[in-house]
């Protein structure tokens, strides 16, 4: 959706823009591409290697591009110590990155067997195989199920546990873990694999702590837009997907009165408003030529004095 996302975002080609997932660039270089001489981007990310192909990228751009390694949770105080107090769009593109999915070495995917790391940042923090090692029982159902949406999630559980005590040892290979499932799933192939899908999802928001950070970065997002400001977030699962409407709902309220049995007393000064009051989706074209962005759904703020908010 990068027509979309340039469209909705750019409202001064003079202004300064934050993408907060750069990535390998791809939405970075579109956006650079349509600033003026007096715009400038500021690129975050947790992956080393994502930021280092995004330099590469976007490297005839120069000082009109700059690039942060960092998490966009502290994205406020990073802004701050680089002298920036406002902005006029940031963009939040969730989630993993294609880039990240087909690279073999680093277990986002079980189409090969590798080790089961699932970390953006792979210079940080505890891998999926630690958090396999370490958590009980009880916990990794509760993952799979309210990160995954699986259904075979306490036998998923269950099970991997009993194989970490077995004589293999702990979980360390996506080979393994695959294992694991298809002995749960049974023989039916296409449940295998939607199975799969889930429980590599769930191991990665929970080792990336994804869903915690949204809370923090989106609110400070807002913060330091300036009026006439837009907020993107693009989102692929619906745990970030509604994490981020109910946000930017609250963010556009008019009145925060408990119960609205007479005029508003609360004096409630929305932060602007949502664009759009359902989120926009890819077009059938786009769905054809990238079945990833089939899941894809983009919602717009925008910061302005004055204005109700609309619920989405």
């Amino acid at each position: 959706m990068v027509d979309e996302v340039v469209r909705e975002l750019i409202t001064d080609p003079a202004g300064i823009y934050l993408d907060a997932t750069v990535g390998g660039g791809g939405h970075a270089e579109v956006i650079s591409d349509r600033l003026s001489g007096a715009g400038c981007l500021i690129g975050f990310d947790r992956d080393p290697g994502a930021l280092a192909l995004a330099q590469t990228r976007l490297s005839r751009f120069g000082d009109r591009v700059r690039f942060v390694h960092a998490d966009y949770r502290n994205l406020a105080s990073i802004l701050h110590d680089l002298g920036i107090t406002a902005i006029k769009g940031a963009l939040f593109d969730l989630g993993l990155s294609s880039l990240q999915l087909d690279d073999p070495g680093r277990g986002f995917s079980y189409r090969w067997d590798s080790p089961l790391d699932l970390r953006f940042d792979t210079t940080s923090g505890p891998t999926a195989a630690d958090w396999l090692r370490e958590t009980d029982e009880e916990e990794i159902a509760r993952v799979l199920r309210d990160f995954g949406g699986e259904r075979h999630a306490r036998r998923l559980a269950r099970a991997i546990v009993r194989e970490r005590r077995g004589p293999n040892g702990a979980i360390e290979t996506t080979g393994q873990l695959v294992r694991v499932i298809d002995r749960v799933i049974g023989e039916d192939r296409h449940s295998r694999g939607r199975s799969a899908a889930r429980v590599f999802q769930a191991l990665r928001i929970v080792v990336n702590d994804e869903l915690a950070a949204i809370p923090v970065a989106i609110p400070a997002a807002l913060d330091l837009l300036s009026d006439g400001g837009r907020l993107v977030v693009l989102a692929y699962h619906s745990g970030e997907d509604g994490l981020v409407k109910s946000i930017l709902r609250e963010a556009a309220r008019t009145c925060h009165c408990a119960r609205r049995v007479g005029p508003c007393v609360c004096g409630a000064n929305p932060r602007g408003r949502l664009v759009y009051r359902k989120p926009l989706r890819p077009t059938a074209h786009e769905e054809s030529d990238n079945p990833r962005a089939k899941a894809a759904r983009l919602r717009v703020f925008e910061r302005a004095q004055g204005l109700s908010g609309r619920e989405s």
